[in-house]
This record gives structure tokens, sequence and C-alpha cells, in this order.
């Protein structure tokens, strides 16, 4: 058996706890260079403003997460936290700004798929690595409506995959880039048979416009996130086909699912995580982790959430980003 030193410490190896006891019994002054100002600053940080910028426009289940979770922590860590709108360039530009940021912790990004797990696929030759940045955690999940004008003839799934077998090359329908809608509805034309580059996809910056172009008629189908289709077809501004989710949402339980249509294929989580710069310190990575799933459990938050059509969806770093790495993978295939 190895003899326990004299020291107190034994085998065990010196560790944090050690030092900060040392500390308070000879002073920081007395401490290695360096040591006790890296110990200050873990247990400081935030100590000033937080940026999360998001790639999108304001509206979407991401973006209202986002500011959600913005006003939890600006409560909790008694700092400012803004969250940026950067829509445009398929979220490169706001990518840009997240990995030309200083990785301390103050400029982060609120990352659905769009600026993350369909980004490569979408835009060719990146300025960055997609994997390069640090990925926080996963914090929400919302279901995505395939929604038609109230006047459509499309009553079903079937109808719309007819319309669409029939008539590809006039086939309206809105498209994001590199988006959430853009996924489910390329899963669909696969799952049917149609190839995509006929269809004539409607660009669109924003959920909100996503909204008017479908109730105006002027696109046969929108996909539109929860948050934002949730008050305009209860209010019959649109008619819902389906949720492309595995379960009926809450809020509108009378809506099928697409999986009960037959199209259990095109069903598709739209995320929201948090990211940071390449080479984010890990003890900024733990202590945003600590505290989302401190929120992802207060019952406020999980109420308004589920407002917007949205639920708390959690992983780590570790798993948040391997679940990228497969969704990239996947969306690689879709986009060819």
């Amino acid at each position: 058996m190895a003899q326990r030193r004299r020291d107190g410490i034994g085998s065990r190896g010196v560790t944090r706890r050690d030092v900060l006891k040392l500390g308070a019994a000879i002073g920081p002054s007395l401490l290695l260079p360096g040591w006790s100002e890296r110990v200050l600053a873990q247990d400081a940080y935030p100590t000033r403003a937080i940026d999360i910028l998001y790639g999108f426009g304001a509206g979407s289940s991401g973006d209202l997460t986002t500011r959600l979770t913005a006003a939890y922590l600006r409560k909790k860590w008694n700092v400012a936290i803004n969250v940026i709108n950067k829509p445009g360039g398929n979220t490169v530009p706001a990518n840009l700004d997240l990995y030309n940021a200083k990785p301390d912790g103050y400029t982060l990004m609120g990352d659905p798929p769009g600026s993350s797990s369909m980004l490569a696929a979408v835009v060719k030759n990146l300025p960055f690595k997609v994997m390069d940045r640090t990925f926080i955690a996963m914090i929400g999940a919302a279901g995505m409506f395939l929604i038609v004008p109230p006047t459509s003839p499309l009553k079903t799934v079937k109808d719309l995959a007819d319309e669409l077998k029939r008539n590809p090359e006039q086939f309206t329908w809105t498209s994001q880039g590199a988006a959430t809608g853009d996924l489910i509805f390329r899963k669909f034309a696969q799952a049917i048979g149609v190839d995509i580059s006929k269809t004539k996809p409607v660009i669109v910056r924003s959920a909100p416009e996503i909204a008017t172009l479908t109730a105006g008629g002027q696109v046969k189908v929108g996909l539109l996130v929860s948050a934002t289709a949730l008050p305009i077809i209860q209010g019959g501004l649109v008619r819902p086909l389906a949720l492309a989710l595995p379960k009926r949402s809450p809020s509108l339980p009378d809506v099928p699912t697409a999986a009960e249509h037959g199209y259990p294929t095109i069903s598709t989580l739209s995320f929201l995580g948090i990211s940071g710069p390449p080479k984010l310190p890990s003890h900024i990575v733990d202590k945003w982790n600590v505290a989302l799933q401190e929120m992802l459990k207060d019952p406020e938050i999980i109420s308004q959430l589920n407002k917007i059509g949205s639920i708390p969806f959690y992983m780590n770093s570790r798993d948040f980003r391997q679940y990228i790495m497969d969704e990239a993978e996947l969306v690689e295939k879709l986009y060819g």
C-alpha cells in the first residue's frame, strides 16, 4: 500500500480544492504565478455583456428560444445578454462574426440546423469549418407544419404528393436555404420520387415571411415552425396538412403527423443549441451547461417554450456535437 504523504494530499495529486485551501492559508500573492488569476477568472465569468448572434430573422421558435434563454440568464448572472439577429447569406455572416470572436464566452450563437448541421451542404467552399466551433449544448426543439392557403384544394398530404408529382416545375414552396423546412421538403420529395431541382422554391428570410406568402396564396405549400404557425393556424389564416414530428402537438391535437399520413421519414427536429467560437475554454462550456440544465427544469420556462410550440430538449456539448455530425451526413446525401 502506498504510504500516505505527510502533507495530507496523498496519492490523488494536487486538486483545485487543495490549491484554493492553500491560497486561503497563505494568501494569493504566494501562489504559483497565474494560478489565482485563472481561478478568479473562472469563478467570475461573466462580468460583462454577452452577445448571442442569431443568423435568421426574428419570430421563429429558435429566435424566441434564444431570447427566453437570454432573459433567464440575464437575471441569473446579472449581466446584459443581447440577442443580435443577423439574417442573410445563409448565416455565413453571422458565423464569421462568431469564428472571428475572441474565445472568452462573450460572443456566442443561437445555433439551429440552418447555421450548423445543414450549412456545409447548402453553401459550398465555406470560409470556415462548421465542426471547428464549440458546441455548448442543445436546449430546445420544435416541430414544423406543412401549411397551405385556406382556399387551397390540397386537403391531405396525399393531395400534396399527387400535385407535386403531377407538375413539379410549377410547384412553389417556401425555402430558407439552410433551414429545417428545406430539409423536410427534400425528404418529402425523395420519399415520393420527385427531383427537387425541378420544383420552384420561393426564397424567404424569416418565418413571418413564410406565413405571409402562404396566407396570401403566393406559394402552394409553406413549411413553418410551430412558434409562428400556431397563431395563424388558430386564426384560420392558413390550413395545416401535417406536423413533421413523431407526435402530435398538444396545442393542435387535431392536426395529424406526417407519419400518420404515411410519410414517417420526413419527421425532423427544428432544434436550437448554443455554440461558441473555436477553442472556447471548458470552464465556460461547463458553466453554461449547468445554467441551461437548471433553466430547462424551470416550470415557467417550460410553459413559455410550450406556448411557442417548443419543448425542452437538452444535450450536453459532446452529444450535441455528435448530433450535428450525424445530421450533416444525412443532409449532404439529400443535397448532393
